[in-house]
């Protein structure tokens, strides 16, 4: 849920524009409070503007558009066997497919559900205020390969933080390493990079190191100018 403050030429009007600029629906925003209603004054003189507080249900406008945007993407590819499962953990809003085409929305490596998710960020993520995130699944295939991932980095990063040494783990798909930078990330001291072709890609966990500004991928050893 996100609150907004705005001025306007009378409550209702401000309400619409809003609805407007935001691309959504009276569904999802109402005024939660109208901190002043303005004045006309008297002949253009005083005239005050109208204040109002609007309550956006963003979390539900999101999950909504995503769902709806994944169905098309689906449905668009050649897919009518399938149906979305709405996972409701806010800020987290999780759609889980399922079909009997489970290896193919996957993918080789998890590329096809990567680009899904790829898809509808590009599709729903025209707010940058907003705080929520609309990942896409696929047979509950992150809390299958790529949660118990997720949970041996962060394991490692701790140990990364207590003797210092960098650590690398097995080569792994895109989804599931950009996952783990963001677990890695949220434990602060510790940063994550990964090298080489393709799609699997090992993942290094290291100490968080500002000199290298933003924390740049060390050279790699025995390349000709690099120190």
């Amino acid at each position: 849920m996100r609150y907004f403050e705005v001025e306007g030429s009378s409550p209702q009007k401000i309400l619409d524009q809003f609805i407007i600029e935001q691309g959504t629906s009276t569904d999802y925003v109402k005024i939660s409070e109208i901190v002043d209603a303005g004045s006309g004054g008297f002949l253009g003189i005083g005239r005050r503007a109208a204040k109002v507080k609007i309550e956006f249900d963003d979390y539900r406008y999101l999950s909504r558009k995503a769902r709806l945007y994944l169905s098309d993407i689906l449905s668009n590819g050649g897919f009518d066997d399938y149906n979305i499962e709405v996972i409701n953990n806010p800020p987290k809003c999780t759609l889980n497919i399922t079909s009997a085409s489970v290896a193919l929305l996957t993918g080789k490596q998890a590329a096809t559900l990567d680009s899904l998710q790829y898809l509808v960020d590009r599709l729903t993520r025209s707010d940058v205020g907003s705080v929520v995130r609309v990942l896409v699944d696929v047979d509950n295939y992150r809390d299958k390969f790529i949660k118990p991932l997720k949970e041996k980095a962060i394991q490692l990063a701790h140990q990364v933080k207590r003797s210092g040494k960098p650590i690398t783990m097995q080569p792994m798909s895109t989804i599931a390493r950009r996952e783990i930078h963001n677990a890695v990330k949220q434990l602060g001291g510790v940063t994550t990079f990964s090298e080489g072709d393709g799609q699997l890609k090992p993942l290094t966990i290291k100490l968080y190191d500002r000199s290298e500004g933003n924390n740049r991928r060390p050279p790699r050893r025995g390349n000709k100018g690099n120190s």
